[in-house]
């Protein structure tokens, strides 16, 4: 069979798409293993649609940041991480669009500060030196949450472990406690 310069192209969009949908990780986490897994991330092209599309649409409604005091930089930022890395969304895409997510004080700190700010490793640091409530507050947010009306424990206390990680990443276990 004689394949057209057209045809191998299509064949080589297929197969580099094929490709695309296959995560490679460790089978095993300990320093001497060196073998991968493959697995594909979608069994049909169904499948892969509707997650990207899933995805947009988080995207499309994800909240805009202020930069006011009852706003949570961290985890803002955290939660739009996560949707932008869900749509497979590039860090230098993310950069060009989390302007869009930015309103007031905070965008106005983005266009003073833009120039300091190359790529979306550098806007993350320095959005959070900027916003980050002090060590003071965030052990008084810790210590002031109590368990809303209705609010199941396991919410209550994945709230308070997120608080306690907030006011120090290396609170021991018996202060959380």
């Amino acid at each position: 069979m004689v394949t057209t310069r057209l045809q191998h192209h299509q064949l080589f969009a297929q197969e580099v798409q094929r490709l695309s949908l296959i995560d490679m990780e460790p089978s095993d986490t300990s320093p001497s293993s060196h073998s991968t897994v493959y697995r594909p991330l979608f069994t049909s092209n169904m499948e892969a649609q509707f997650m990207s599309t899933l995805a947009k649409e988080q995207v499309k409604t994800l909240t805009k940041f202020s930069g006011s005091e009852s706003e949570d930089v961290t985890q803002w930022l955290k939660h739009i991480e996560e949707v932008f890395d869900r749509a497979l969304i590039q860090s230098s895409n993310k950069y060009l669009a989390i302007q869009s997510y930015l309103t007031d004080a905070a965008l106005k700190w983005f266009r003073f500060n833009k120039t300091n700010m190359l790529d979306w490793s550098s806007f993350k640091i320095a959005i959070v030196q900027a916003y980050q409530p002090s060590i003071h507050q965030a052990l008084l947010k810790m210590e002031q949450r109590t368990q809303l009306h209705g609010e199941s424990v396991m919410e209550y206390y994945y709230d308070k472990l997120n608080l306690c990680v907030q006011a120090d990443a290396n609170m021991s276990s018996s202060m959380i406690i």
